[in-house]
């Protein structure tokens, strides 16, 4: 007879025994990789720190700032250790062991190698130190403006930076016309560099005391003593730029196609080829026209009648954006407008639940300033990241003047394009839900590399994701006033009092500013992969895009300076739109209800990594 007791016994121990077993390799594997995680942030920690060190301006924009007082150094000698530097971390990158590490920490070492190698790659191929203006222009101007523009520091502590700043400002700017001097230049970066160094004289000559109205005296006389030398060396830069760089400069601004193919694949973290790219682009845009066409309409009667409606779509949505174009603002009631939106916008997210908000967070809108102009309309401008532990410091939302030197059509072209209901659009993107809410998620995360190095495709990808959702949601803006403005048809009146249709006049404009997003993304292959000039660029934009003339002009001037960066609205989109619907998928096969707010609040909390990688470290592979 079997003793089954014993067998029980016997069984008991030998489980006892594989526990202690297992309990044991769970606590040394857990050891080793803690170990490997405390080694890879003592690399990325490492390099980073290196990074920024080379790179004050950078450092001082992202919240290092040990390095304020500080300009790069761009000499022969500097760049070389530079190139070096890049190398070597690169390959320390390469070879370091990543088996057993967590998501967090992949996430950051493959972000950091991916950033060293577009360093390389700019560097190597592009080397806008010796033949972009504007590499200098934006470096001074940031250089000097983010010593100044938030309270990050004592009064004392950034006067004294500024002051140490504008005294380096002379040799700093005597190394980058050495280095322009070898050429050769680049016409569209230099137009736009001639333009932001009037921006950098009035930043220098005017507006540095009056943004630092505590400096001690002893530190006010000092910038006061330093500022005749740093203007002398702009206006020379200025001159130079003038009369010697710009009507010289011939140098090939296109990046070619095997460039473009590689700068791609850097700037976007993704599977997708370039040609991947633009051939979904160009499907895209097709489908967004046959979208335009079904709103524009359903708006059409309100606004015309039916007794004539074109039978072509093209004409129809033409139409109705031409009058939907006529509720537009003054030139210098622009940046009112867009802060205008502002509460309307937040208290509909709030309302529907989409996106959680941070009611602490501060956010100004105001001119662009000066040496920042000459890319684009709007922008947002977050704080340092890795200056959050700082409460209070604002986001700017910037919006451009409408540039007074325009002839009187191209400002009133750029103005019917910047529409009322486009403006709600551009808000949304800029700020709510868009960029400015993102921003302030990011800086939360714990990751530097994360905080300091953001992938593009998911901050702009966001931004035109935001669009989608506040019209996906219905957002029909605020109600009108109660008298009619001059300009306005009695119909289109009409139209603005109803919050269906104000809701589809928004929709509508939407899906033209998505359109631009798909047109970037074909701009950007077709100008710096091929061979696409100006007349063709705004055929594109203005004959099947819909975009007004002078956003065309800026635009084209934009593609030129910026290769690769106006892909990645699309390319980012197309990724959000596929990771919720991953998310819509797991909750569904789970049994759990969907909640947006929810998805968005956790996909947001990692930073800004590929969107790709949210997966990965949202735990759902």
């Amino acid at each position: 007879m079997l003793d089954f007791s014993s067998i029980r016994l016997r069984r008991r121990t030998l489980l006892a025994t594989a526990g202690l077993v297992l309990g044991a390799a769970d606590r040394l594997w857990a050891a080793q990789t803690n170990q490997r995680a405390s080694e890879a942030q003592a690399l990325t920690d490492r390099i980073l720190t290196e990074s920024l060190a080379a790179d004050p301006v950078t450092a001082t924009g992202v919240g290092e700032h040990r390095y304020d007082g500080q300009w790069p150094d761009l000499s022969a000698a500097g760049l070389q250790r530079e190139q070096r530097r890049v190398a070597r971390a690169i390959e320390q990158l390469r070879v370091f062991d990543r088996t057993g590490l967590d998501a967090g920490s992949r996430v950051d070492l493959d972000t950091l190698s991916n950033q060293l190698e577009l360093e390389r790659f700019v560097t190597e191929a592009e080397a806008p130190e010796r033949r972009s203006p504007l590499f200098y222009t934006g470096l001074i101007g940031s250089g000097i403006d983010d010593l100044l523009s938030r309270p990050f520091a004592a009064t004392k502590v950034r006067a004294t930076s500024v002051a140490e700043r504008l005294e380096a400002l002379p040799a700093f700017i005597d190394q980058a016309r050495v280095n322009l001097r070898q050429g050769p230049i680049l016409h569209p970066h230099a137009q736009v560099a001639l333009q932001q160094a009037d921006g950098l004289l009035t930043l220098v000559q005017s507006d540095i005391l009056g943004r630092l109205p505590d400096a001690p005296p002893a530190l006010a006389r000092r910038i006061a003593a330093a500022t005749p030398a740093a203007l002398a060396a702009i206006e020379k830069f200025r001159s130079l730029l003038k009369d010697e760089w710009l009507p010289k400069a011939n140098g090939d601004w296109r990046l070619g196609r095997a460039n473009f193919d590689r700068k791609l694949q850097l700037t976007l973290e993704s599977e997708l080829t370039a040609s991947e790219v633009y051939d979904l682009a160009t499907r895209e845009h097709e489908r967004v026209r046959s979208r335009m066409a079904e709103l524009a309409r359903e708006l059409y009667a309100p606004l015309f009648g039916t007794a004539k409606v074109p039978a072509s779509d093209d004409q129809v949505v033409r139409q109705v954006l031409a009058e939907l174009a006529s509720d537009c603002v003054a030139a210098d009631e622009l940046r009112s407008a867009c802060e205008s939106k502002l509460a309307q916008i937040a208290t509909f997210v709030e309302a529907r639940r989409l996106v959680p908000q941070d009611q602490s967070a501060v956010l100004q809108v105001i001119w662009t300033p000066p040496q920042k102009r000459g890319v684009a309309l709007a922008g947002l401008d977050s704080p340092p990241p890795l200056d959050s532990d700082k409460p209070g410091l604002p986001s700017f939302y910037l919006v451009q003047p409408v540039p007074d030197n325009w002839p009187a059509e191209r400002r009133a072209s750029l103005l019917r394009e910047y529409n009322n209901f486009m403006l709600e659009i551009l808000s949304i993107h800029e700020a709510i839900p868009g960029h400015f809410v993102q921003g302030y998620y990011a800086r939360r995360v714990p990751s530097k590399v994360r905080k300091v190095y953001a992938n593009g495709p998911f901050v702009e990808g966001w931004a035109v994701y935001s669009e989608h959702l506040m019209t996906e949601a219905g957002y029909s803006g605020a109600e009108p006033g109660k008298s009619k403005p001059a300009g306005l048809s009695d119909a289109l009146w009409q139209l603005k009092q109803d919050p269906q249709l104000r809701a589809k006049a928004i929709a509508l404009q939407g899906q033209k500013f998505y359109l631009r997003s798909v047109t970037n993304a074909i701009l950007d292959h077709a100008i710096h992969a091929g061979e696409m000039d100006e007349a063709a660029a705004v055929a594109l934009m203005v004959g099947r895009s819909y975009q007004q003339e002078g956003e065309a002009r800026a635009k084209w001037v934009r593609a030129q300076i910026s290769s690769t960066q106006l892909s990645t609205y699309f390319v980012g989109y197309q990724s959000w739109l596929r990771l919720r619907q991953q998310a819509e998928a797991r909750a569904k096969k789970q049994g759990q209800p969907f909640d947006l707010a929810t998805f968005h609040a956790a996909a947001l909390s990692h930073g800004a990594p590929p969107v790709g990688r949210l997966p990965e470290l949202l735990g759902w592979t």
